[in-house]
């Protein structure tokens, strides 16, 4: 994002957060409850998620040729690689022989010995030693091998499908904002680790706590609403994707200093929804990103956690700071969202009330919302006036 786009954001921010208001969606909305709790609403996402591009790292996870990284997707184990010509690799992390898991971790290799029986695969993904040969006159050393999937690196990140005979134009699935994601940097930054929730919560309900920070006044009051404003955002929708600016607490002292001297990064958060399940948090020093899954019934989710910096890891003291603030951001959406979202779960599987309402001031929440209801193709949300 060059500094004229950021500078029109900052001017944004300052306005709404002098006149103590927020970006403002036309019209309230309300979302039946049997969204999040309907074994048929369930399916249907799977099968949208499982239909879609997924972002599933960072390409500095794979630093050089014969780098490797697996993903967990969906309930699959993935292995990506980088081969020799640069390029990056995606298999089915599944062995042709007992379906073991053939590798685990990150590293570097160029061959990979599945631990249950040695099977042996290169990281383009070719079948290249078979203990006991002789007991398997129908697999074919050299011409067998992984399953391959669709894979590609763009805008910074690591990219698959998880239909092997799909297309993944990954440039289509972000239009406009492709070249804004890439200017960032952050997937080219380096990477902190992953960390995972499995939450008694549907996975709608995880994606909603980023959507909007009506919230941090209550449920972040001694945390990130020490930072950053509440109930005050900067929205902007890109298809199905949209953008949301969250201003930090500081932001109107920007109004005695002149524009050229602004640092607008100094002053915010900025924070993308990639459809259809992925969170993208980008400040001065930390690029987060948040996976996040179905589980395996309606009220059940994963969310995978990881973050990067564009700090110095190599300086011990950078890099346990680096590490506090993630565990800090993990801990907080962990112990706070979360936790609370808990028991919205519970009161949705009820029965009691028959919908949720998203106020104007949720445009985020309203724009997820529609965007996953365009994608199935029928309308899950009702005009918020028929129960006024």
């Amino acid at each position: 994002m060059d500094r004229d786009q950021l500078i029109d954001l900052t001017r944004r921010a300052v306005k709404l957060a002098r006149d103590n208001t927020t970006d403002l969606a036309p019209a309230e909305h309300a979302v039946a409850a049997r969204e999040y709790t309907s074994l048929e609403r369930h399916e249907r996402d799977v099968a949208m998620l499982l239909a879609s591009p997924q972002l599933v790292g960072y390409v500095s996870e794979l630093p050089a040729p014969g780098s490797y990284c697996t993903k967990t997707v969906m309930g699959r184990s993935v292995l990506l690689t980088r081969i020799s010509d640069g390029s990056v690799k995606a298999f089915e992390n599944v062995c042709l022989h007992r379906q073991s898991q053939v590798v685990s971790g990150c590293g570097t290799a160029k061959r990979f010995s599945c631990p249950y029986h040695a099977w042996t695969y290169d990281n383009t993904g070719r079948l290249v030693g078979v203990p006991g040969r002789e007991g398997f006159p129908g697999v074919g050393v050299k011409s067998d091998g992984l399953t391959e999937l669709p894979a590609t690196e763009f805008a910074g990140f690591l990219w698959v499908s998880l239909q092997s005979d799909a297309e993944l134009d990954v440039a289509a699935h972000l239009g406009s904002l492709a070249e804004e994601l890439d200017s960032w940097g952050i997937g080219r930054w380096s990477p902190l680790g992953e960390k995972v929730l499995d939450s008694p919560i549907n996975w709608k309900l995880a994606v909603d706590t980023f959507s909007e920070n009506y919230h941090f006044a209550t449920v972040h009051r001694q945390t990130f609403a020490t930072i950053a404003r509440s109930n005050c955002t900067v929205f902007d929708a890109f298809g199905a994707h949209h953008r949301l600016i969250f201003p930090l607490n500081s932001i109107l002292e920007l109004e005695n200093v002149p524009e050229e001297q602004w640092d607008p990064f100094q002053n915010m958060v900025v924070i993308y929804a990639l459809f259809p399940n992925i969170v993208l948090s980008v400040t001065i020093a930390n690029g987060e990103l948040f996976r996040i899954y179905p589980g395996e019934k309606p009220g059940r989710s994963i969310t995978v956690h990881q973050n990067s910096t564009p700090l110095d890891l190599s300086d011990e003291s950078v890099a346990a700071g680096a590490q506090a603030v993630f565990d800090y951001a993990h801990a907080t959406v962990r112990d706070e969202d979360y936790r609370l979202v808990e028991g919205l779960q519970a009161n949705l599987e009820s029965g009691v009330r028959d919908h949720l309402l998203f106020g104007r001031n949720e445009p985020g929440l309203q724009h997820r919302h529609k965007s996953w209801a365009d994608a199935l193709g029928r309308e899950i949300y009702a005009s918020a006036e028929k129960f006024e």
